[in-house]
């Protein structure tokens, strides 16, 4: 018979101590957070990393010492396959919609979870103020104020900074999932005609959404967009996806926006683009194949802008989903499933647990480690 199971956090930032102190949350969430922790408490060994950022050698080495049950992480903690192989953990649960940063073993056999449903508002509404304000040259314009360009001789002639609205826009969406999908709802009422393309057409979606059309390939989506915005999860078939064949499809003075994951864009093909003067396309990234972003990648962007200053560029540290109530209720969730994990008995009563879809699809077919758990309850 188990005692208690070993709870392990790779981060305090999940902490009553952390963000259930943060006073950007409001009260009702802040109480969750403390209520559920106490939950858990009562019904596991907890175990906190002492920071926010351990690296992997750290992270093997506390699942080495602690042998728990379940694991808690988030986005910056990579957990290799091998961690999950050589351990005792019944399951791993992240905090993130994401799960690519875990890597499951061969015989599939440990949970995992993540939080999807929660972030998808506070990501579209990111993805549409990068949007506008490329748009509307906002941050070159701010940087013409601030560095004391503005002056008397051009205060009415600014016609040399003129900037372009949504209307008759063409904007494409690439992957209409829970964020792409609350995209073209936002701006259905904008006059932009929305194209989207994805693995699986949205035809209930198309219905209540009059403006928004399907493209069969993503050729056809890249030439006629003047605006892109990716939403796509980066796994095996999306890694650099969007490389050179397409990027060198789109119009002169597009833009393009990513706020999904880093690898989806071949970033190397983007800005060898760029820098060849092969297109010409404005760019808003929170995302980057390496983060934070490598010093190599942010000269070469500066170079750019350097030589093209026209270019719209706003970078971004991956901050898409950083509003304080989505942050929480993240959190809440991530809590909830770890709980209703320690006290389930049964294949049955992991069905409102939310575990990701390539596992709960086979939850039926797999002899998962949580099975020897109950047994030993």
């Amino acid at each position: 018979m188990i005692e208690k199971p070993i709870v392990f956090f790779t981060s305090n930032v999940f902490t009553p101590e952390e963000i259930g102190e943060n006073q950007s949350l409001t009260n009702d969430i802040r109480d969750s957070i403390k209520n559920l922790w106490s939950q858990l408490k009562q019904i596991a060994n907890i175990k906190v990393y002492d920071g926010r950022f351990p690296d992997s050698a750290e992270i093997k080495t506390y699942i080495e010492k602690f042998n728990p049950h379940i694991l808690g992480c988030h986005l910056s903690h990579p957990i290799p396959a091998e961690f999950l192989e050589k351990s005792n953990l019944i399951a791993v649960s992240t905090a993130t919609v994401g799960y690519n940063h875990i890597r499951r073993p061969k015989d599939n056999k440990v949970i995992i979870t993540h939080t999807p449903g929660v972030l998808y508002e506070a990501v579209a509404d990111y993805t549409i103020a990068l949007i506008m304000s490329s748009l509307r040259n906002l941050i070159n314009l701010h940087n013409y104020v601030w560095n004391g360009n503005w002056t008397l001789s051009d205060r009415w002639d600014m016609d040399q900074k003129l900037s372009s609205s949504f209307a008759n826009k063409v904007l494409g969406i690439v992957g209409l999932g829970e964020i792409g999908a609350e995209v073209a709802k936002k701006l259905q009422n904008f006059g932009v005609k929305i194209l989207y393309y994805d693995i699986h057409r949205q035809e209930k979606l198309e219905n209540a959404l009059p403006g928004l059309k399907y493209v069969s390939n993503l050729t056809d989506l890249f030439k006629r967009a003047d605006i892109i915005s990716l939403h796509i999860p980066l796994n095996r078939n999306t890694e650099n996806l969007i490389d050179h064949n397409l990027l060198k499809l789109m119009k002169h003075n597009s833009l393009l926006v990513n706020t999904a994951r880093g690898k989806v864009l071949n970033l190397n093909d983007f800005l060898e683009l760029l820098e060849r003067k092969e297109i010409f396309v404005n760019f808003a990234f929170d995302v980057y194949p390496q983060e934070p972003i490598d010093k190599k990648t942010l000269e070469r962007i500066k170079a750019i802008k350097e030589s093209q200053p026209e270019i719209r560029i706003a970078l971004m540290p991956h901050n898409a989903s950083a509003d304080a109530n989505t942050r929480g209720k993240m959190v809440i969730l991530f809590l909830e499933d770890i709980i209703k994990l320690l006290r389930s008995k049964n294949i049955r009563e992991l069905d409102n647990i939310h575990i990701i879809p390539e596992q709960k699809n086979i939850l039926q077919e797999i002899n998962w480690r949580i099975k020897n758990y109950w047994e030993k309850k």
